[in-house]
């Protein structure tokens, strides 16, 4: 399966996957140079007919485990990398 993308050919700067389940995390960067992380989520699916295969955006109850795995897992990468940025602002300022 191919790496999915956004916009302009972007790559997730990590992605979390537990089984068919992934959170890419995007680094994004607003209107007023702030740099920040996101988000997204996906499903990968087959079809077993034609062999055919994609990502979607939809889940079933029985995705709920890992849904909630890939989330806290994202969510904690962001907060160490926020935490980390924070550190080297704040180390730069004392020195």
């Amino acid at each position: 399966m191919e790496t999915q993308t956004k916009k302009g050919g972007e790559k997730p700067i990590k992605t979390v996957r537990k089984g068919a389940i992934a959170a890419s995390i995007w680094k994004r960067q607003g209107p007023n140079g702030f740099e920040y992380f996101d988000f997204s989520l996906s499903r990968s699916w087959k079809a077993k007919s034609s062999g055919k295969e994609g990502y979607s955006p939809n889940f079933f109850h029985n995705n709920a485990d890992e849904l909630s795995q890939v989330v806290l897992e994202a969510a904690s990468w962001i907060a160490s990398q926020q935490a980390s940025s924070q550190a080297q602002v704040f180390g730069a300022t004392s020195a």
